[in-house]
């Protein structure tokens, strides 16, 4: 489902290397659609490794790199296509909303819930999406360190803060007034 994300960007951007008209090219994008739908379970939910297993961090994966899509293809595609682009994508915002990543704290895949709901509710104007968003980042926010680092597990993860770092930039494009700017700068400044 990231690969729907890359193919709109690259659409969006006329990257797109091959001759393919507007029709196939949404065809095959809404067949990773399809695809997600059929991987979804009942609770809204994607599986990782294990089956059943409910992975916080994949559903929030899967509805993030949808929901940029579903952006980026807005003007292209058909109503009746991104409506159902949407029902696809409903489940899993309403699993994060009421599901949670109680095995560690990991930032990453906190943020990339935090980016999936902030979306959602950019597009829908579902109040529980954005209040879950925030409880979310607030927890983020709170274990950042002194230094800028963002808790991966039990301490600094470069390479996983790089793309924490990539998700609340995100959420700060869409919602500046949650003042994520400080906090993005100095995770940067640790990188750095």
């Amino acid at each position: 489902q990231g690969a729907a994300h890359g193919l709109a960007r690259l659409w969006r951007a006329e990257l797109w290397p091959y001759a393919t008209g507007r029709e196939p090219f949404l065809k095959r994008v809404d067949s990773l659609f399809l695809g997600a739908e059929r991987l979804t379970r009942t609770d809204g939910s994607l599986e990782e490794a294990f089956p059943h297993e409910g992975s916080f961090c994949v559903t929030a994966l899967v509805a993030f790199y949808l929901l940029c899509a579903m952006d980026l293809l807005a003007q292209e595609a058909p109503q009746d296509m991104l409506q159902r682009w949407r029902t696809i994508v409903r489940p899993m915002v309403a699993f994060l909303c009421t599901a949670d990543e109680t095995h560690a704290l990991i930032s990453n895949h906190l943020a990339t819930a935090v980016a999936a709901l902030t979306r959602w509710h950019a597009l829908t104007g579902d109040a529980g999406a954005e209040t879950r968003a925030r409880e979310l980042l607030a927890r983020i926010l709170w274990h950042q360190s002194g230094e800028g680092w963002l808790r991966e597990y039990e301490g600094a993860d470069p390479g996983y803060q790089s793309l924490c770092t990539y998700y609340l930039a995100d959420v700060h494009r869409l919602r500046p007034d949650w003042a994520l700017a400080e906090p993005l700068a100095r995770s940067i400044r640790f990188l750095w």
